[in-house]
């Protein structure tokens, strides 16, 4: 019998979902789950999460992150509890290695919006019958164009030549980086995010496309 292949991400995220953990999927992970083909989702090192940056939430997440068996940390090294409080207040990002080496970063801001703003109209895309809330493509890119870093200026720069070189229907528009908010996002099949392997990508089945709005549809394995 074939065995399946799941998204490594999946267990932190149902671990969140069970007991209520308030987060949003974002960066290029999120990105990834518009991607209409394997071809326009992007290599990343880490599965970003933005969580609400509330002492309780993040708490609460750290707490089923270390029962998973993950190490946590900061950029200064491992993670001290009586840091913690801290961490929270000046909205620092947390960092999760999983047993497995993967990494989940735990960000308490980002560049644009507050975490409110990104939950109000976040997505949810089902994953083998786990909802995972993902930012608004829209509000993903604007943050990147925000940030202005030199690596999400190149990634822009990759993402517009992608979505150029690849076929789309007539009735989709290019992406015009400098109106993020007119990005195709509605056109868009999800995939798995880009740090599974091309086997997992494979296996997505998307069911309803294209979607009536800017929720990423369904995925069944």
């Amino acid at each position: 019998m074939r065995q399946r292949l799941l998204d490594p991400y999946q267990t932190v995220i149902r671990a969140f979902n069970r007991v209520g953990i308030r987060y949003v999927v974002v960066g290029m992970a999120g990105i990834n789950y518009y991607a209409r083909a394997p071809a326009e989702a992007f290599a990343t090192m880490d599965y970003d999460l933005f969580l609400e940056p509330t002492l309780k939430n993040v708490d609460k997440a750290l707490g089923q992150l270390e029962r998973l068996g993950c190490s946590m940390g900061t950029s200064g090294g491992a993670l001290k509890p009586r840091e913690l409080e801290a961490i929270v207040r000046d909205r620092r990002t947390l960092v999760a290695t999983t047993p497995d080496g993967l990494t989940v970063e735990l960000l308490l801001a980002i560049s644009g919006f507050t975490f409110s703003e990104l939950a109000q109209d976040a997505a949810t895309v089902t994953v083998r019958g786990t909802p995972i809330t993902v930012g608004r493509l829209t509000k993903l890119l604007q943050s990147k164009q925000v940030a202005n870093r030199p690596k999400d200026r190149q990634f822009l720069k990759r993402y517009k030549l992608v979505l150029q070189e690849t076929p789309r229907p007539a009735s989709v528009p290019r992406l015009r980086l400098g109106h993020a908010r007119r990005a195709p996002a509605a056109s868009r099949r999800p995939v798995l995010p880009s740090a599974t392997p091309a086997a997992w990508l494979r296996q997505a089945k998307p069911r309803g496309y294209p979607p009536r709005s800017q929720d990423p549809p369904k995925i069944n394995g």
